[in-house]
């Protein structure tokens, strides 16, 4: 398989990914407080998932811009990558409705974790054995604060919620503070 294709593949689902994500949110009938309380709840959570697909795409981007050969291995991990990467909307969806409930975003949590860990693996198919692990440092401190938001969840959904904005925002500055130097 070529570079390219993988490319093209992975680019087209977080393209669908986030388009899935705004397709789940709803136009109120009408606009009264609570309605348009709700939509605004609704194109936050929007704007957090769209920021951690973004910042997973921005990843992956530099991930393989380095690389130069595809490993049947680099394959299989860029499909679970995305798979597991393609369960965001649904629970970007659940939190979306469910604002005051812990399962979704627990759900998310998960979603994320893993995600992360395959990204790791991903990227270790993708350089070797030698290359070590992608910004280790940022990895654990965002797996560390991604586990205490689900903690959080369990008092308080919509603070946890509302915390996550952190994650993208922290990692999109960490990132084009990386890619200057």
């Amino acid at each position: 398989m070529t570079k390219g294709r993988l490319e093209a593949f992975s680019d087209g689902v977080f393209a669908i990914i986030i388009t899935i994500i705004v397709l789940g949110m709803t136009l109120p009938d009408t606009f009264t407080a609570a309605s348009t309380q709700a939509f605004l709840w609704e194109i936050f959570i929007f704007i957090e998932g769209g920021l951690i697909i973004g910042q997973f795409w921005y990843s992956h981007s530099r991930l393989f811009d380095k690389v130069t050969t595809i490993s049947a291995s680099t394959v299989l991990f860029n499909i679970l990558f995305l798979l597991i990467l393609s369960l965001i909307p649904l629970f970007t969806r659940a939190i979306m409705k469910h604002p005051d409930m812990t399962a979704p975003i627990i759900g998310f949590v998960i979603t994320i974790l893993i995600t992360s860990v395959i990204f790791q693996l991903l990227h270790h198919a993708a350089k070797g054995k030698d290359y070590g692990m992608d910004n280790w440092k940022f990895r654990i401190s965002s797996f560390i604060f991604v586990i205490s938001l689900g903690i959080i969840s369990f008092f308080a959904p919509q603070i946890s919620t509302v915390l996550f904005i952190i994650f993208p925002v922290a990692g999109w500055i960490i990132q084009l503070a990386n890619r200057n130097h």
